[in-house]
């Protein structure tokens, strides 16, 4: 294995993660602009807008569109100026959807997440030993100290959390402050500061925030659909009615597999972010601690038995040092399959971090 020093590991992955993170109002954005290529490619502008949007090329918008398919002598057609028209003007609401859902479901992550895994706070003297390693570790990295929780669990297991000084929390289970000793112990603490420290906590906040608002907008095209499925037919309805619900129905799909495949994109793309703060505050913990082999030893024993398998929430276990179910389903996988299964894990292969530790 090649020898990648820790700052290089640490400034490549960072890197990466501007990159990645970059991606997400892109997707966005280009979700809305596919969105309006494809309705207006057919004509559904032309039927359901008429002579609203005018002036952009001198002349009405159901001309332009009969204009177009003349030419083409198609009954339909791309009118770039009308779909540029139309992006600009859903910018403004788009960018206001966004923000306010943002708002809503940033603010609300922290109590989110303490609900969910039945955190509670720990006091130093309640154990003077677990204190003493996150304060002394906070002083050597120039770190604010955080608020410590404990998980009731007999598993190993370990997360960050927190979208501010006053809410960034380091969460310990029971399980891993008796199984390890203080060297392992104060090496999962620091992988753990390290991700407050980089400020990856309120990252994979903002990724969960923008990969849900994609998951909202697909689950109210399926919905709508649904309703539209199981809507009986009158016989009553005439032509403009039946025409009407028909563009509505073409909407939806349309809305329904732009949005899905948005989804896929903006997930996976959450998950490489995810990997790559791990692997950044593994080195950053072994800067910190200066033992990369305790933190390797640690992980080896939390791989074990990761516990938390009470908390069914990807969201909230993409969180901690090793995710359970990841754990369990890469152990199984062998070869080329285990690699492709990476590219959909919130944490990279244990092995592999083990590895990089070990070549430090």
């Amino acid at each position: 294995m090649k020898y990648v020093g820790m700052q290089t590991q640490i400034w490549r992955n960072n890197r990466n993660t501007v990159i990645l993170l970059c991606l997400y109002p892109i997707i966005i954005l280009a979700m809305v602009w596919l969105f309006i290529f494809v309705l207006d490619y057919f004509g559904v502008f032309c039927d359901v807008f008429g002579d609203s949007y005018l002036a952009t090329v001198g002349t009405s918008f159901k001309e332009v569109c009969r204009d177009t398919a003349m030419l083409t002598g198609k009954g339909y057609g791309a009118h770039w100026p009308i779909v540029w028209y139309c992006f600009l003007k859903a910018l403004p609401a788009t960018i206001a959807i966004v923000a306010i859902w943002f708002f809503f479901a940033y603010s609300c992550n922290v109590s989110l997440l303490r609900h969910v895994t039945h955190a509670k706070p720990l006091e130093r003297k309640e154990n003077v030993r677990v204190y003493n390693i996150v304060e002394n570790l906070c002083i050597a990295g120039g770190i604010e100290m955080p608020q410590i929780n404990i998980v009731d669990d007999p598993g190993m297991n370990a997360f960050a959390s927190g979208i501010n000084v006053k809410s960034f929390t380091i969460t310990l289970t029971t399980g891993i402050i008796e199984k390890l000793d203080d060297n392992e112990l104060a090496a999962v603490v620091g992988h753990e500061l390290t991700h407050i420290k980089n400020r990856d906590t309120r990252l994979m906040v903002v990724c969960i925030v923008f990969v849900g608002l994609i998951s909202l907008v697909q689950s109210m095209f399926w919905q709508l659909i649904k309703g539209m499925l199981r809507s009986r037919p009158r016989r009553s309805r005439g032509k403009n009615e039946g025409g009407a619900i028909l563009i509505v129905m073409v909407v939806a799909l349309v809305g329904l597999v732009i949005s899905t495949v948005a989804y896929f994109f903006s997930y996976v793309n959450r998950l490489a972010i995810s990997r790559k703060r791990e692997y950044v505050a593994d080195a950053g913990a072994a800067e910190l601690c200066g033992d990369p082999l305790a933190l390797a030893s640690a992980l080896r024993k939390v791989s074990e038995d990761p516990g938390l398998s009470s908390v069914k929430r990807n969201d909230v276990a993409q969180l901690y040092i090793i995710h359970p179910d990841e754990e369990d389903d890469n152990g199984l996988l062998k070869g080329l399959v285990a690699k492709v299964n990476v590219i959909f894990c919130t944490h990279p292969d244990t092995p592999e971090r083990i590895k990089i530790l070990e070549q430090f």
